[in-house]
């Protein structure tokens, strides 16, 4: 049976099954956000490949700093949903983490936890929601280790293997259930101060991990631009703490400083610049990828058209 993902225009916001765990979502969060006001972003771009398109929805609440909901489309049958929602650090209560999408249902890619905000934090009634749909759902009991440091040990993943978002939605709303009868609802505003200092570091370091790595950015940038791509990092990182996407941003490799000297490669700055588009945690494993092929097509620099070849031929293993 085929899913619904968009409709042929490939428009998010049509209907699709992303719309529904956007209704459930707001469903479960009825009270805690005002669903009719929100800032909008959006953009979109037509390509030989079909259109590439973004729409971010920026919500707040009285407990709830900045929910973002994001709907995406990179090409036809491939496009998903990324919901990232922040307490205001007054209140302890954890973020919500969610990015399904992929091409499923063969092809899944789902990531969904709440993260912690402060130490100590009492998961254990995500914990019992994670353990009893992990099961049921043939999920991996590991970590995703750039998500480590910050996400909590009961993180459900699914890594581009066969996953029915139709079934993955009882799970998003059980922790969408856990989320607010546990945390939300009973949270009192705390006015500890080194309470409040430690949520806000908890929370602009997953703020960090998260822009550093999420594969969406290079793909946005490249299609909308580095201004449009800072204002989608605007609507998934602002807020309170706000990510200074400057800073976060690390600096392009200094050129001529990738060198293999066991391999014999070394790297144009162009190359290195193309590479360093990538998530954090995926440059190392494309850079040996690159390497391995010049050597292949007995090349002693990797250029940007290497990389570029390199791209269409491994496309699986070097995006998401």
């Amino acid at each position: 049976m085929g899913i619904d993902l968009v409709t042929a225009d490939s428009t998010p916001g049509a209907h699709s099954i992303w719309d529904r765990y956007e209704e459930v979502f707001l469903g479960r969060l009825q009270g805690c956000l005002d669903r009719n006001e929100f800032t909008e972003y959006s953009a979109r771009r037509q390509t030989g490949e079909g259109r590439i398109l973004g729409r971010s929805r920026v919500y707040q609440g009285e407990k709830l700093d900045r929910v973002m909901v994001n709907q995406y489309t990179l090409k036809r049958g491939r496009g998903g949903l990324v919901i990232f929602g922040y307490p205001r650090v007054q209140y302890a209560i954890p973020s919500f983490l969610l990015h399904i999408g992929g091409m499923p249902p063969q092809k899944t890619l789902a990531i969904m936890d709440l993260v912690p905000s402060s130490p100590g934090m009492d998961m254990g009634p995500f914990g019992a929601v994670a353990l009893a749909h992990r099961s049921a759902l043939g999920l991996p009991d590991t970590q995703v280790e750039w998500l480590r440091s910050v996400t909590s040990p009961h993180l459900l993943h699914c890594a581009f293997k066969p996953l029915d978002p139709e079934r993955f939605l009882s799970t998003f709303d059980e922790t969408l259930g856990a989320w607010r009868a546990a945390y939300i609802d009973p949270a009192e505003p705390e006015q500890g101060e080194a309470a409040v200092a430690a949520r806000r570091r908890a929370v602009l370091e997953m703020k960090t991990v998260l822009f550093r790595n999420d594969p969406a950015f290079p793909v946005f940038t490249r299609a909308f631009g580095q201004g449009m791509s800072d204002v989608l990092a605007e609507a998934a990182f602002g807020g309170e703490p706000g990510l200074s996407i400057a800073e976060a941003t690390e600096p392009l490799p200094t050129p001529g400083s990738w060198v293999n000297k066991k391999l014999g490669v070394s790297w144009n700055a162009d190359a290195q610049e193309r590479v360093h588009e990538a998530p954090a945690f995926l440059r190392p494993m494309i850079r040996r990828i690159i390497e391995k092929e010049a050597v292949k097509e007995g090349l002693s620099v990797a250029t940007v058209d290497l990389v570029k070849r390199c791209e269409k031929k491994y496309r699986s293993r070097m995006e998401l």
